[in-house]
């Protein structure tokens, strides 16, 4: 079905998804009636394509997104998440459509304004209207905002790296706000008592040396584009960070691995904005996804996979920050939970990857790598020649899947997908799929 767009003229216009068509007519003639150009979409790229059209990017006719989402909330949510993809996204405010039953159907998009089927024309009308009201209401305050330091340090690196960047000074403010609030460890005030090169020194000396010590505060790692942080306290990992390409480290991971949220859910979730800023464990905990036990836990696993993940580093610089003051999600989850990692296990943890890794060598799989399975090999060992571990491993090389993938699926980290295949690789099992070469 092609996308419906009524020719806006000076009217103010209504993206309008809903993918039944008997529903929409009803709406829609309210909406027209009172003025407004509606540009109707029964499916993702009929949505994607008026708003390429209409939208902020294109002759800027659209006012408001319209999203059903009483009848197929995972089809909306889908989406919603495109166009929240898109530039110029931010500029427009959104309004949901919900059922009685299910009035929050898209985590993430409790702060959105709503109407519960079944509505009035009357009462439709007026969600519309307040919520265009209010969001040129804030445009206008917030059009009056002056950049601070960073925000001008934000915009000159933005520049530096993507050329001329056409970001109001809002914008760039809000950006700047997610980018502190999704920070799980801060930058502490204070000198660096500790700083050097991975090249002069080991990085499993120093943390030892911080576990030993009984020291409490951010040991930072960083090489190139990959960055991780560990909050270290009294010989103790409380929480981690890492930001880089080559591993998904994220809080979300360890939420999908541990079958807390399935992956589509935790993204809607994440697309959505907090308007209080909380960082995304908090949010969850908040909006009953998780309890403060659950967030422990996780804090916990994930701080353990970036201090594997760091320990294998041969190059970069290291630095240790101290701090008297613990971390607030620390005190949050340590007054739910008596649950903890000691330095010391951690490095054990790290050093037996590290040790793997090295057995490996240049035959270890990367993220990215794709295998095979040969079934007639497979068949000729039979299934209970391998362990659990293997076999369901074995169900998810298909040719398609990558290491990063698969990992993915079987809810478990990337560097034991990696030992897995390079066993059943050495058993002849399965092969790296190799692309072919361009003729």
């Amino acid at each position: 079905m092609a996308p419906s767009s009524q020719s806006p003229g000076t009217e103010l216009g209504i993206l309008y998804f809903d993918p039944n068509e008997t529903t929409a007519k009803l709406a829609t003639a309210t909406l027209r009636l009172a003025g407004y150009a509606v540009m109707n979409a029964a499916n993702k790229d009929d949505a994607v394509a008026l708003f390429k059209a209409h939208g902020p990017e294109g002759d800027k006719s659209v006012a408001a997104l319209l999203l059903d989402a009483s009848a197929d909330p995972k089809q909306s949510a889908g989406v919603l998440a495109a166009l929240v993809a898109l530039p110029g996204s931010a500029q427009l405010p959104g309004i949901l459509m919900v059922s009685r039953r299910r009035p929050d159907p898209i985590p993430g998009t409790e702060g959105l304004p709503r109407i519960r089927r079944p509505f009035s024309s009357p009462a439709l009308l007026k969600v519309v209207e307040r919520t265009i009201a209010e969001h040129r209401h804030a445009h206008m305050d917030s059009a009056a905002h002056q950049p601070g330091a960073r925000e001008t340090r934000l915009r000159q690196i933005l520049e530096q790296q993507l050329g001329e960047v056409e970001l109001d000074d809002a914008t760039i403010a809000k950006i700047l706000a997610e980018i502190e609030a999704s920070e799980e460890v801060p930058k502490l005030a204070g000198d660096e008592a500790l700083q050097g090169e991975l090249s002069n020194l080991r990085l499993e000396a120093v943390l030892e040396m911080l576990g030993n010590a009984g020291v409490t505060g951010v040991l930072t790692v960083s090489d190139g584009d990959r960055h991780g942080e560990l909050y270290i306290d009294a010989g103790r990992l409380r929480l981690g960070a890492y930001r880089g390409k080559d591993e998904d480290l994220k809080l979300g991971r360890f939420v999908v691995e541990g079958d807390f949220m399935r992956h589509e859910e935790l993204e809607a979730y994440v697309i959505g904005r907090d308007p209080e800023g909380r960082p995304l464990g908090r949010r969850l905990v908040d909006g009953g996804f998780l309890t403060r036990e659950d967030l422990a836990h996780i804090v916990l696993r994930q701080a353990r996979e970036i201090a594997c993940h760091l320990l294998a580093f041969t190059e970069g610089r290291v630095s240790f920050r101290p701090s008297v003051e613990p971390h607030p999600l620390v005190r949050y989850v340590a007054e739910a939970s008596n649950e903890e990692l000691r330095v010391a296990e951690a490095l054990l943890d790290g050093m037996r990857r590290v040790d793997a890794a090295a057995t490996m060598g240049p035959h270890m799989p990367q993220l990215d790598d794709v295998y095979l399975r040969l079934d007639e090999q497979v068949s000729r060992l039979g299934r209970e020649t391998f362990d659990t571990e293997e076999l369901a491993v074995l169900e998810l090389v298909n040719g398609r899947h990558s290491v990063k993938d698969i990992a993915r699926r079987t809810r478990t980290g990337t560097f034991a997908v990696a030992r897995v295949l390079y066993r059943l690789g050495k058993a002849k099992v399965v092969r790296q799929r190799v692309p072919p070469v361009a003729r």
